[in-house]
Formats: structure tokens, sequence, C-alpha cells
């Protein structure tokens, strides 16, 4: 919780390389070199089947900005071992209190939030990193969850723990559980279920939490808090409940909604410059002013297009009029930024990769260095999906 202190199944066809629906229901068109989108029909509906698209994963450092990939692994695997070794100087992850468990911390609050935990698990399966993965979601199970009862929880996932693992709030923060579910989904696939956890049953009742706690359903948006009446605009991931639709598939018509709407809220949520607020009323009504969380928006958008090109208004509208606000930000806002490039013609999206590319790994820097991280992964073609 924040970085400051049905539809039926849809049908169509195969999907393309640059993520566009090739047959049967349009999935919003090709995809440039620089990322943005070139032609297609799609309003923002589901992608059909389970196969992730797109096939291939660009490094916008190699296309856009003219690195060399051994370059580009370099400088995230400097970030990684920056951030998540406990030995290092500028690190935020941590070994303790247990054994066999390590946590993110809030260096300036000096406190652990799912927030922070759910993104360094999802770093480290997609850096192929078990090891940190299974110490992390030790760390989750042994002092965030509740409700438990053997392999089974009900409770909402504590957001907010001391560093030795007692509890400042019982309720949960969606955006954490998301990040988690999607993690563990992840690793099911990447990994398998022979290890430390069986992923898939981890994932399966974080995602029935998320699904019977934290939803709106008219329309499908996910909540602030599990008793709140309103939405925070960065929680909203369409690109992973695409995931969810195909992991859970007796739950998919619920998430297959929830794709739609949560597309669709963008479009009223978002103000004349591109800008999310803090929390809005479901249709997007009632802004609160935007705040930390709310750099995060531009993320989630460019993913979703980056992976499934499945609604034009993200670059056709979105990406140029965010682009146009964001031409001058600074962290942490331009980390998260760098990934217009995605949603740009290259020469436009460049200026933003550079920016990340010229950028130093915060040090004990626990909002900059998470958003650094996960910024880095999608621009350099790390960020994949498996499911």
């Amino acid at each position: 919780m924040g970085g400051a202190t049905t539809g039926g199944q849809a049908s169509g066809g195969e999907t393309s390389a640059g993520g566009a629906t090739t047959d049967g229901q349009a999935s919003g068109g090709q995809t440039s070199a620089g990322g943005a989108t070139t032609g297609g029909t799609g309003g923002g509906s589901p992608v059909d089947g389970c196969i992730p698209a797109p096939t291939t994963y660009p490094n916008l450092f190699v296309t856009l900005s003219g690195h060399t990939q051994e370059e580009s692994d370099a400088k995230v695997a400097n970030a990684w071992s920056s951030l998540f070794n406990p030995s290092s100087q500028g690190t935020i992850y941590f070994n303790g209190p247990g054994s066999d468990e390590s946590y993110v911390e809030d260096i300036w609050s000096g406190d652990v939030r799912s927030e922070g935990m759910s993104y360094g698990m999802m770093a480290a399966v997609q850096l192929d990193h078990q090891t940190e993965f299974d110490r992390l979601w030790t760390w989750v199970r042994n002092h965030m969850a509740q409700g438990c009862s053997g392999d089974v929880c009900t409770g909402e996932i504590a957001w907010h723990c001391t560093t030795s693992g007692s509890k400042l709030s019982n309720g949960g923060a969606p955006d954490g559980e998301e990040y988690m579910a999607t993690a563990l989904i992840f690793a099911h696939n990447r990994w398998g279920d022979t290890g430390k956890f069986d992923y898939a049953n981890e994932a399966r009742w974080v995602l029935d939490i998320i699904r019977t706690k934290y939803f709106h359903t008219d329309p499908h948006l996910v909540k602030f808090v599990s008793n709140s009446n309103n939405t925070d605009p960065s929680y909203i991931l369409p690109a992973f409940y695409q995931v969810w639709a195909c992991f859970d598939p007796d739950n998919s018509e619920f998430w297959n909604t929830a794709i739609t709407d949560g597309r669709e809220y963008f479009h009223v949520g978002v103000d004349g410059n591109g800008v999310c607020p803090y929390q809005s009323s479901w249709d997007g009504s009632n802004p609160q002013a935007a705040n930390s969380d709310s750099v995060r928006c531009v993320m989630n958008l460019m993913m979703d297009h980056n992976f499934f090109a499945a609604d034009p208004w993200q670059t056709e509208v979105y990406a140029p009029m965010f682009a146009a606000h964001e031409r001058n930000a600074g962290p942490p806002s331009l980390y998260c930024n760098a990934t217009l490039g995605f949603g740009l013609p290259a020469a436009d999206g460049k200026a933003f990769v550079d920016k990340l590319w010229s950028a130093n790994v915060p040090s004990r820097d626990y909002w900059n260095g998470v958003l650094y991280m996960l910024s880095l992964l999608h621009v350099s073609g790390n960020f994949k999906l498996y499911y």
C-alpha cells in the first residue's frame, strides 16, 4: 500500500509476436519497433486463448537506446546485486528474523510492506532467483498471512509489519497481493511445485482473497482496501488479470470482466494530462490528488500494451498525452516513464528510455529502488509472462 511513507470467454484466433490477434476478435494491431500500436480495431476486450503474448520481449535499451545486449544484461544484474543482496551497501533486502526468511525494508520508515515483498518476489522470479523468492514468501507466510490452517489461508495478508515480523496492521493492500499472486503463478510455471512450496496452491488462495475481498463487481474494479467503496487506479492491472483468467478457469468469466472494466476505467480515470489520481470513485469521479502511488499507472498501462496490445487508446491517446506532461519528470516518475518506450514512436520514446539508462541504482532507497528494478525488467525485456 502506497510507496510513500463477464463477460464470457473471448473467442478469436492466434496471437502474433507483436501481441495482436491475427484471426477472430481484434486486439489492437501490430507493434512498431518503438512499441506504438500501428493498427487494429480492438476496444479493450480480453485476449483470446492462454498463450502468452508477445512471444518475444523487446529490449528497448537495445532497440531504442543503441546499447548492446551484454550491456543491458550487466545493468540489470548490477541492479539486482545492489538492491537484493543483504551484503550490499545499498540494499533494501535483509535476512531474518528467522533462519530461512528475508524481507524488503522500507528504509525511510523502518518497516516492511506487502507491496515491497511482492515486488521483490516478482523481480526474483523474473531473474530466476528461486532461493530469494522462497525466502521472501516464507517471510510473508510467517508474518503477514492470516487465517491460516495448513496450506490454506483465508484472511487478508497484513500489509504492514515491523522488521521483526510483528503486524502493524491487520488489513491488506490489494496491490501487494496482486503482485504476489502473479509472481506465484509465474513461479509455478517456471520452477514447478517440487521445491519448498506448492506455488500453484499458494497462488490459488491468494487469488481467492483478491476475488472475494478486494473486488467491486459493478464495475469489476479492485478496491483501495477491502471495506472501501473506491479504487486506487495504480492497483488496476489488466495484464495480470489475463494471467489469472488462464490460471483460474473456474473464475475466468470474473477475471475477463475485470480485464475489460480495468482498461475502460483509465479512459475516464486519468486527467487531461494522463495523470492518475491517488483514489477515485468507480467511474473516475471524485478524484483525489495524485501521489506517489500514481506514478505506477504508466507502467501498468504500458505493460498491458506491450503484452497484449488490446486497447488502442493506450497508445493513440494516453501515451502521447502523458509523455507531453512528463517530459521533464525526475525520480521516481522517470523510472516508470521509461515504459512509455513501448507505447510511443521510437523517436519519442527514446528520451524516456535513455533517462532510465542514465539513472544510478537507488541506494538504500525502498520506493525508488523497487520502481527502478521493475522498470528495468520491463524495458530490458526481462519481465516475461509465465502462464
